[in-house]
């Protein structure tokens, strides 16, 4: 299953799941193409499989990462995980993104990391949490996609440089749920 989940990763990647064949991706895993069927399902099936396997493990990443700056820097990593370019192709080829993962163990697992002393708030701090939550991931994601792009647009010829400056910021705004009287 692991070589099936980083072959479907690579692949889709690379051409989104609607240019791949699982005839490809079984020969790229190294796997019986019947044995997806039997024991996965559909492209779409893998397509989640994958999306479940890495949010899980990104979960993991964020439960271990030294507080919430550890957090921030898995999130934003040093390269682009492949699990981007797929979800982007999987969202530009119609899928449907409440369909293809569901309740994210990984988005989970950074809201827990902000939730021990909101918990005790009322619950329209809820609302706001899962606003900023949305805003740091969007941010991340976009940055893995469009950094270079929008460094560009801004000036800048290194996206790198500015990294560290996103990372600070998506961490203010997060930080401010564990304590609102934080300046940002």
């Amino acid at each position: 299953m692991a070589a099936l989940v980083e072959a479907a990763t690579r692949l889709f990647a690379a051409s989104g799941p609607d240019g791949v064949a699982l005839r490809a991706v079984a020969d790229e895993a190294r796997v019986n193409y019947g044995l997806i069927h039997q024991y996965v399902g559909s492209k779409d099936d893998l397509l989640q499989l994958v999306l479940r396997t890495v949010s899980e493990r990104s979960a993991r990443l964020f439960e271990e990462a030294e507080g919430l700056d550890g957090a921030i820097d898995q999130l934003f990593g040093n390269e682009v995980p492949g699990f981007v370019p797929m979800l982007a192709w999987a969202l530009l080829q119609g899928r449907d993104a409440r369909e293809l993962l569901g309740r994210s163990p990984a988005l989970q697992a950074l809201a827990d990391r902000t939730s021990d002393r909101t918990a005790e708030r009322e619950g329209d701090r809820e609302d706001e949490r899962a606003a900023r939550l949305a805003a740091v991931v969007s941010m991340a994601l976009g940055w893995h996609l469009f950094g270079g792009f929008v460094a560009a647009g801004v000036g800048r010829s290194d996206p790198d440089g500015l990294t560290p400056d996103l990372k600070k910021l998506a961490t203010s705004i997060l930080a401010e749920l564990e304590d609102p009287a934080r300046e940002t």
